[in-house]
């Protein structure tokens, strides 16, 4: 069986960056000037959802489907939170049953009118939205960073800026990192210290160019590290990049698979065969946990004994990532607790 795998893919743009630059224009009112904008189902969903929500007129409540876009929702509720109208956030039932109590508690302290519609701590919510003036709030950022950008994102448009005090595991915080450099890059004055602090300096208009997908290489990654040779060009990756999936690089080297930096973007090497490892790998997904499936599967499949760590919120996704790949692959490999 032919093992090798050559050529060249053109990764989608990021839908972190992607959505965080929709965020940002729609705040400031002014029309995205960006290349390279993502195509994936969720950037495509915030930008109809957007254009909805700022064109309606109407006085009762306008339903706000976000269907499983989790950080959609989370984005779009601060957004409806601070904008005048009556609007109803729900979603798929896999998206009504994840945690969103930490950001609603938030806005809450902020002043925000947000009332749940069926379980507490649960979507739907009704939103009375209305100017808020931002100010001192507190959060639990355990469940996801998505809470704490969300905040960030709207708060150089308030009038007392923010000033955030952050409680709870840092999960994911690299995401945090990604919101405050597209923040900046659009004219906001963010302080990273004990607390977070935004100045009230709204966003001005500027041009941006969404770098290429990192989440989206990790399965390019996978397959190269299950090849037996490789030699992959991934074209517009770059090193120097927001996306803390980046890490990915040093990942897979581990298994064998080199990563060669470029003008057009980044080669993945493989020369030799699936070498094996006696010491059990060790890998923490704390700060890219979009990078579990496609290493846990390689381990899986190449029978490397591995230890996965900070993988506690992805039970919190759009399904349960770790149950539902053990599930899958146990139809032919043996697990060990």
């Amino acid at each position: 069986m032919n093992r090798d795998l050559v050529g060249t893919v053109t990764l989608p743009g990021s839908k972190s960056e992607s959505n965080r630059a929709l965020m940002i224009a729609a705040y400031g009112g002014f029309p995205l000037t960006v290349g390279g904008l993502s195509d994936a189902h969720d950037t495509v969903l915030l930008q109809s959802l957007l254009q909805r929500i700022v064109a309606s007129q109407r006085k009762d409540p306008l339903t706000v489907d976000c269907e499983d876009a989790g950080t959609v929702a989370r984005f779009l509720m601060t957004f409806l939170a601070t904008t005048p109208g009556v609007w109803l956030l729900t979603g798929t039932s896999r998206l009504r049953q994840r945690p969103i109590a930490p950001l609603v508690e938030a806005l809450r302290q902020l002043g925000a009118s947000i009332r749940y519609q069926d379980k507490e701590g649960q979507l739907p919510v009704l939103i009375q939205g209305k100017t808020l003036r931002g100010g001192a709030v507190e959060l639990d950022a355990t469940l996801s960073s998505q809470f704490v950008s969300s905040l960030l994102l709207a708060a150089p448009q308030w009038e007392r800026g923010l000033t955030m005090k952050i409680h709870g595991k840092h999960n994911s915080w690299s995401y945090v990192g990604m919101t405050v450099a597209l923040m900046r890059h659009y004219g906001a004055e963010v302080f990273e210290a004990e607390t977070l602090t935004v100045k009230p300096m709204p966003y001005h208009p500027a041009s941006y160019i969404v770098g290429a997908d990192w989440s989206a290489a990790s399965y390019w990654y996978e397959m190269a590290a299950l090849s037996q040779h490789s030699n992959l060009l991934l074209k517009g990756l770059k090193m120097s990049s927001l996306q803390g999936d980046a890490v990915v690089a040093s990942l897979f080297r581990g298994f064998g698979v080199e990563t060669l930096v470029g003008e057009e973007g980044v080669r993945l090497m493989k020369t030799g065969g699936d070498s094996t490892v006696c010491e059990p790998m060790v890998f923490d997904f704390s700060e890219a946990p979009d990078l579990f499936p496609a290493v846990f599967v390689t381990c899986v499949v190449l029978g490397r004994p591995a230890q996965f760590k900070g993988i506690s919120n992805l039970s919190y996704k759009e399904s349960d990532r770790v149950t539902s790949l053990i599930t899958e692959l146990s139809k032919k490999y043996t697990f060990i607790n």
